[in-house]
């Protein structure tokens, strides 16, 4: 899924359009707010999100792919407990 903008929250600081490494914003002249240009360019990096100064203004959720090699690389690392154990009271 590639990046969605929330123009009711987005206040046209160009904050998404001027730090994305992949240039998948555009920027609407006549109305002063990012629109994106190529979403299947996205590399769900986050970078937007994290620098954009409106809070819920930039929407990314990690596609199915991206959650499948998460797994790969680090749920496979964690070992199992080998038997149960209770919390000590006190």
């Amino acid at each position: 899924m590639p990046v969605k903008i929330n123009y009711h929250r987005c206040n046209g600081c160009k904050a998404c359009y001027n730090h994305c490494p992949a240039d998948l914003f555009g920027w609407d002249e006549e109305r002063d707010i990012p629109y994106i240009a190529y979403p299947d360019e996205c590399w769900h990096c986050g970078i937007c999100k994290m620098e954009c100064p409106v809070e819920k203004a930039i929407e990314l959720t990690l596609p199915p792919q991206c959650w499948l090699e998460i797994n790969k690389r680090f749920i496979s690392k964690l070992s199992a407990p080998t038997e149960f154990q209770w919390p000590e009271e006190g």
